[in-house]
């Protein structure tokens, strides 16, 4: 529906789409959303349950381009495999009924009853046809997209059962094409043994020529003599590695030696002297005498004959250890000249051998290509031999054209139902429900949801959001400036106040009428409420209950009373204003009750009206406050609207249809009332702000402001 205009026409929504409002209305609907979700997962768990398990075995063939083979000496023209066509050809064969029947014989499944379990008494077994139907309907046979691969794949509720008649048609269709291709094996069979002959002529040959020139050359096996002079070939390198680092070693000390000449101390220093083994036995003699030598210093002088005896020895100790040492430096030339004929001898040694390994070398060359002749002929007439032994048991000397790359195995797992498919299926088409059915619950909602919906619909501003609260069914009665100051809502009925305010000159707003669209709208709570937040400013006020159908200003006040005189009793003239004017509880605040029941209203507002009524009030009263009848109800309000200052139109948030507030909005225009904006009452609360004031309402005091209640009013 389009949004009403101020002159009465409809004007065209923003083409913009609010986001905003598409997510609180998920919100909003959120247990809509999870009851679908819930019978969702109830039918995907239902179905998950009932659906049998599916198992499947798969078998990839590759289609090999066939080459021109020996089998099709007399056939020119060889098939294309490498034509779709005949890709296509072979996926077609793989699933005829003849290689099912084949399948289907070779098996025996008609007997089994995996497959066809025994029919129940009174029925037909099934007939071959079906039975080979029913095997065509388990295999689906399908070529990769761009490859020469081929799938079979087979299901059934029994593994055993899919990877038996997987492996059997493959098996059958090989066998198929052998027998279509035997009627040739004879013509091979007699092409490939005279070949075999002359191919045994041709060993024999290479053979005799090998052994001559084995005889020639006495090499028994080339070889192993090849192995022998390698092995002694490194081994006398390894030789003449470790003897020239020994010689190295040896002529590093000679010439430290010869360097030094005959100085003691000098070659004492170098490592072959220290490490001689005299020199080491010497040094250890005379560090022994030396220790004695102390020993008895503390015990004797040095007159005494021991000490003189020990001196002596250790003087002849340190003489024998200098010849020692002077001694050393010819030991170590000589140990230096053996090292370096020891390495000579190793290298001509090791060049005698390298003479030796090229020699082979040079024979081996000969021999390797008589030997490669030889194997060559072998394995050519080996490769014939085989061929003719193969010819005799298949029949057929030409492989086939399909190559088995995968073979089946029996399956440990189902693939049907795949149950993260099915989950995430059921759980999608839930929440796609779900958001239709949210959708079109929301379209058929012909309410007003928010203050932006309402106010663009309208044309007309919101004065106040009355938040609602919990309670009893009675609850929207309470006088909730008194009872909750503090509360929500009694500040969203001082936002009225204040909005109200601000229309105008205050002398010219001092009538106040509040009135709804339908009945049950809270406009009697609205009024009292706003009544009372006026009175609490100090300002003498007075209600006027005008619904006299079903009068609520009394009730709500004054509870289960007996009715007092009220606005039909000075109607009528039976009572003074004085007499139908009664006080409320609360401070600077009256109320006129409907008074006794009058036989038709609407008439008596009709002759009387309530300008006097209004005329009179306003004389004694700072601020007058009616509630009237709802606008669609009955006609009572449009009867009295002359001294009427400002109108406020009560509506129920997200109950009230559309078509009834916009209606009611025309009637009003066109009595020329002087509407002043709307109520929106009942609004549902939202802790994100979505219906507007409910985050500024719950705005509370702190600190020092929170004991001084009374700032509030």
């Amino acid at each position: 529906m389009k949004p009403f205009s101020p002159d009465g026409s409809a004007g065209p929504y923003s083409d913009r789409i609010d986001f905003r409002a598409l997510f609180h209305l998920a919100r909003e609907k959120a247990w809509l959303i999870a009851l679908c979700l819930l019978l969702a997962g109830f039918a995907t768990a239902a179905h998950l349950a009932r659906s049998p398990k599916i198992y499947a075995a798969k078998v990839v063939l590759q289609v090999e381009q066939e080459e021109a083979r020996i089998i099709n000496i007399e056939r020119v023209q060889q098939e294309n495999l490498q034509s779709l066509e005949s890709l296509k050809t072979v996926e077609q064969t793989l699933q005829t009924p003849a290689i099912m029947a084949r399948v289907l014989d070779a098996n025996k499944l008609a007997a089994d009853p995996r497959f066809a379990p025994p029919p129940a008494e009174g029925q037909t077994p099934p007939s071959r046809e079906q039975l080979v139907n029913r095997l065509a309907g388990m295999v689906e046979v399908r070529l990769r997209k761009g490859t020469r691969l081929i799938d079979i794949k087979v299901e059934h509720t029994n593994p055993s059962l899919t990877e038996l008649v997987a492996n059997s048609i493959v098996r059958e269709f090989l066998l198929l094409n052998q027998e279509h291709s035997a009627s040739s094996s004879e013509v091979a069979t007699e092409f490939l043994v005279k070949e075999s002959r002359q191919l045994k002529s041709k060993v024999e040959a290479s053979e005799k020529v090998l052994q001559a020139f084995k005889e020639q050359m006495q090499i028994p096996s080339l070889e192993e003599r090849q192995n022998i002079v390698l092995e002694k070939l490194k081994e006398l390198g390894a030789k003449v590695t470790e003897a020239k680092s020994q010689r190295i070693v040896q002529e590093t000390a000679w010439k430290q030696v010869l360097t030094l000449s005959n100085d003691v101390n000098a070659l004492l220093v170098i490592p072959a002297v220290a490490n001689d083994q005299a020199v080491t036995e010497i040094r250890s003699n005379i560090a022994k005498q030396e220790s004695d030598l102390a020993n008895l210093r503390q015990r004797y002088k040095q007159l005494h004959p021991k000490f003189i005896q020990a001196q002596s020895q250790l003087a002849e100790w340190k003489s024998a250890l200098d010849k020692a040492i002077l001694s050393v430096p010819k030991r170590v030339r000589s140990a230096y000249e053996s090292a370096r004929a020891a390495e000579q001898a190793l290298e001509s040694a090791l060049r005698e051998q390298e003479t030796v390994a090229l020699e082979l070398n040079k024979q081996s060359v000969r021999y390797n290509v008589l030997s490669r002749d030889v194997e060559s002929d072998r394995a050519l007439y080996q490769s014939v031999l085989n061929r003719i032994k193969e010819t005799s048991v298949t029949k057929d000397l030409k492989p086939s054209k399909v190559r088995v790359i995968q073979q089946a195995s029996v399956p440990e797992k189902p693939v049907k139902p795949q149950k993260v498919r099915v989950i995430a299926a059921g759980v999608m088409a839930g929440l796609v429900g779900s958001v239709l059915l949210v959708f079109l619950l929301n379209a058929l909602d012909r309410s007003l949801k928010t203050v932006d919906q309402t106010e663009e619909y309208l044309a007309l501003p919101v004065l106040s959001t009355i938040p609602k609260f919990g309670g009893n069914a009675n609850d929207h009665r309470r006088q909730i400036i008194s009872d909750a100051a503090q509360s929500p809502e009694a500040e969203s009925f001082r936002t009225l106040r204040t909005a109200l305010s601000m229309l105008g000159r205050k002398e010219d707003r001092r009538s106040f009428l509040f009135t709804s669209a339908l009945p049950s709208e809270g406009k009697t709570f609205c009024s009292l409420n706003y009544a009372l937040s006026l009175a609490r400013q100090g300002m003498r006020t007075l209600v006027v209950d005008c619904d006299l159908r079903r009068p609520m200003v009394e009730k709500s006040i004054c509870g289960d009373v007996p009715r007092a005189f009220g606005l039909t009793d000075f109607l009528t003239g039976q009572k003074s204003f004085d007499e139908v004017t009664h006080p409320a509880e609360a401070e600077n605040l009256f109320f006129m009750p409907s008074g006794t029941n009058a036989p038709n209203p609407a008439e008596l507002l009709a002759r009387n009206g309530i300008d006097g009524v209004i005329n009179e009030a306003l004389r004694h009263f700072d601020r007058v406050v009616v509630d009237s009848a709802p606008i669609h109800a009955v006609s009572d309000t449009l009867l009295i609207l002359n001294r009427i200052q400002t109108l406020c139109l009560v509506i129920h948030a997200r109950k009230t249809p559309k078509n009834s507030i916009r209606r009611a909005v025309q009637l009003l225009r066109q009595a020329g009332a002087p509407l002043a904006g709307v109520v929106m009452n009942l609004m549902p609360r939202s802790s994100h702000g979505y219906y507007y004031y409910d985050s500024y309402y719950d705005y509370a005091y702190r600190g020092k402001y929170g004991d001084d209640r009374k700032r509030a009013a």
